[in-house]
């Protein structure tokens, strides 16, 4: 999901298409103007699969070029419909009120929604879809952008506000919704001033798309053969096969390399030469960085011109800088709360991480290492430690987590704390693939609330890492009730007689994954654009993800949610601590890591000063690795030049920040507090679960936990 911030970026794009173009042609000494219409397709949802949004989908009727004309047709009757809307506002006899000003967008938006929704889930885990994708997004995009732009339905809104004080707090929210999506989309400024806003936009889009290509080139262009099958002795069977260019017999060789993230991974922590580590780590801390400058793949002058572009758009707005502009749509509200958690975390780990880096070297030296450890050296070493103190128990680890044991444990949890009951029924309806299941949830009283789909194993056609994503909002409105899609990539058992075994890390998956489709699945909020995850902040999306995650730190929990697959035994106590150790062995270095990361984004966007040397001035405050001079990765940061996090990256340590305070409150009760646990348990699904977007979250945690946030609950991990 985008962040409201990043949907407005997005929509003031709109002013600058029209789904109506007009051509000016010359014919003979007659000057004609011909008006292009788009074809519009004939399909309905009696012979549209895709389109009959208000059942489950028919997979097995759907195809790319149905999904095409079906969103194409549902594009324009958006349009269409927003406009006769628009109109129809206009006539001043009848009263503006709520209901006639929102439920119309609701009846366009719902159908849209979720068409484009299936054939999104099926662009990421079926083959054949992805050109049809492609195809579609900037069609819906901008369709749906175009109620933010509309000056109608702004000033209705605000009009509505002005009198707001009958009207519930779910409207109350969607009123401020379309105002502030309005107000970062220009409404307020003058008509010069907008059109100035949509070319510094456009720049910022088509600049972001520049970014984003050449760091494909350079990440595509890189290969890295290795013959000598000795410095990979340590690599784990499935991804030596995926490098082998042998796949009749992967021990052969030679073994490629590259800069896709699970090769490089891959490598970085499993490949024994550090001068092959070496080289890898170079070539992706450089892409699109001044070594490819004579192939124009160089991003620098794109870092300076998308900081500019930004500024720009901040200033043109009121904002002092892009900063301020972007905590419009975040929980933490100032820069001033964010830099308070950065430092106050950092001061927390930082006396951590410098001692567990001293010891790391010590073990590195004691194993034959003669050199300083490098950022080139940190994973290989950390993997190694790891495995000396805790051993290298993966496959046996594995045995105690068959997929329907942990699934069923799963279900328990949230019955426990949720009130929620769980039925399958797959053969009921229909999927895109023979793995995939299907789970009705219902109430404590036995009510139908919602659904999701299962897809469990990781195919080649899965382009995209785990994920559970909405497959249709909650609208009462439409009178319609949601469902998710949940994928996940565990492997695949290698014959149908083995049991499907999930590892550790595939059980944490689960359990985040579930945290967001438990948000967008238990949602009261009757409205769709607020329901579940719609409409959260961004620095708080993560929250249930990582809350539920938290709940795999207990040893009871993960006990419940264990059985061997011969015996059915839990996992015995020993290797359950060891395998908690083990998960969170290199915890306090990506803390450290990823708060210097969230610190360079904000200095980046606050400040002009160029972004080498702000990068040298935080490194040794968060890293007790020296940074190399030839270190260039802020040239391929997509994620806050091009993507979702300009100005934002913190959310994710913010976000964990306030899991960890929730769960905070559990471990105070005490997990064995049966009663105390399912009310904190009823609480959570009342307020994060039930509320969503509709209220703020700064609110929904104030009604859990009875004050603001804190970073105390968030520490080194100890596991005793």
């Amino acid at each position: 999901m985008a962040s409201a911030l990043g949907r407005g970026r997005a929509s003031s794009l709109s002013l600058t298409f029209r789904l109506w173009k007009s051509c000016l042609r010359q014919a003979s000494n007659t000057t004609s103007y011909y008006v292009l219409l788009p074809e519009i397709p004939p399909d309905t949802p009696e012979t549209n699969a895709v389109m009959r949004t208000d059942q489950l989908p028919k997979f097995s009727e759907i195809t790319p070029k149905k999904s095409v004309a079906a969103c194409a047709k549902l594009a324009i009757e958006y349009e269409t419909k927003l406009e006769n809307h628009v109109e129809s506002l206009t006539d001043l006899k009848e009263e503006r009120t709520f209901e006639r000003l929102y439920s119309p967008l609701e009846e366009i938006a719902v159908p849209l929604n979720t068409a484009w929704a299936t054939v999104k889930n099926l662009n990421y885990a079926t083959d054949g879809f992805h050109k049809t994708f492609s195809r579609i997004h900037p069609q819906v995009e901008r369709a749906k952008n175009e109620r933010w732009v509309n000056e109608t339905l702004y000033y209705g809104f605000k009009e509505l506000e002005a009198d707001s004080s009958n009207l519930s707090e779910p409207q109350r929210r969607l009123i401020d919704l379309y105002l502030l999506e309005g107000r970062l989309n220009g409404m307020e400024l003058s008509t010069a001033d907008r059109r100035r806003l949509v070319e510094v936009l456009k720049l910022i889009s088509d600049e972001g798309s520049n970014f984003r290509n050449k760091v494909r080139i350079c990440t595509e262009m890189f290969t890295h053969d290795v013959t000598d099958m000795n410095i990979l002795d340590e690599m784990p069977w499935p991804l030596l096969a995926q490098m082998s260019k042998d796949k009749d017999d992967p021990t052969r060789g030679p073994w490629r390399a590259t800069l896709q993230q699970v090769s490089y991974q891959s490598m970085m922590t499993y490949c024994s030469d550090r001068l092959t580590r070496w080289n890898l780590w170079y070539a992706y801390h450089n892409r699109a960085s001044h070594i490819h400058a004579s192939k124009y793949l160089n991003n620098n002058k794109l870092i300076d011109s998308l900081r500019t572009h930004r500024s720009d758009l901040a200033q043109m707005l009121g904002y002092d800088n892009f900063v301020e502009m972007s905590m419009e749509t975040k929980m933490a509200n100032s820069v001033e709360n964010v830099l308070s958690m950065i430092e106050t975390l950092k001061s927390r780990f930082a006396p951590v991480l410098w001692e567990e880096m001293a010891q790391l070297q010590d073990f590195a030296v004691s194993e034959g290492f003669g050199h300083q450890l490098q950022m080139w050296d940190i994973p290989y070493w950390q993997r190694r430690q790891k495995e000396h103190l805790y051993g290298n128990n993966k496959v046996t680890v594995s045995e105690y987590f068959p997929v329907n044991t942990v699934l069923l444990g799963l279900f328990d949890l949230c019955t426990k704390l949720f009130d929620i009951t769980f039925e399958e029924v797959t053969p009921e309806v229909e999927t895109w693939h023979p793995d995939v299941r299907f789970f009705n949830i219902l109430d404590g009283k036995g009510n139908h609330i919602s659904a999701f789909y299962f897809d469990p194993f990781s195919r080649p056609e899965k382009t995209t890492s785990s994920y559970m994503d909405m497959g249709r909002e909650r609208s009462d409105i439409m009178g319609v009730w949601p469902y998710s899609y949940l994928s996940l990539k565990i492997p695949r058992p290698p014959t149908a007689n083995d049991p499907a075994l999930m590892r550790f890390e595939d059980v944490q998956s689960l359990f985040q994954e579930f945290g967001h489709g438990l948000q967008q699945l238990l949602t009261t909020v009757p409205y769709s654009e607020i329901s579940g995850q719609k409409n959260v902040e961004w620095d708080a999306f993560q929250v249930c993800a990582k809350f539920m995650k938290m709940w795999l730190t207990v040893p009871s929990v993960v006990k419940s949610v264990s059985g061997h697959c011969d015996t059915g035994e839990p996992i015995p106590d020993e290797l359950l601590n060891n395998t908690l150790k083990a998960s969170y062995h290199s915890y306090n270095f990506d803390m450290m890591y990823q708060l210097y990361v969230s610190a360079f984004d904000l200095e980046i966007y606050m400040t002009s000063t160029q972004w080498k040397a702000i990068m040298m001035q935080l490194w040794e405050t968060f890293l007790p690795v020296p940074l190399d001079d030839k270190d260039c990765l802020p040239c391929s940061m997509m994620p806050i030049f091009c993507e979702l996090y300009p100005a934002a990256y913190y959310s994710h340590k913010w976000s964990e920040m306030i899991a960890a305070d929730v769960f905070a409150a559990f471990a105070e009760v005490g997990f064995d507090n049966e009663k105390e646990i399912q009310a904190l348990g009823r609480r959570f699904r009342e307020t994060f679960l039930s509320l969503g977007g509709s209220v703020p979250a700064s609110e929904v945690f104030r009604r859990f936990r009875g004050r603001d946030p804190s970073t105390e609950a968030l520490q080194p991990p100890n596991f005793t």
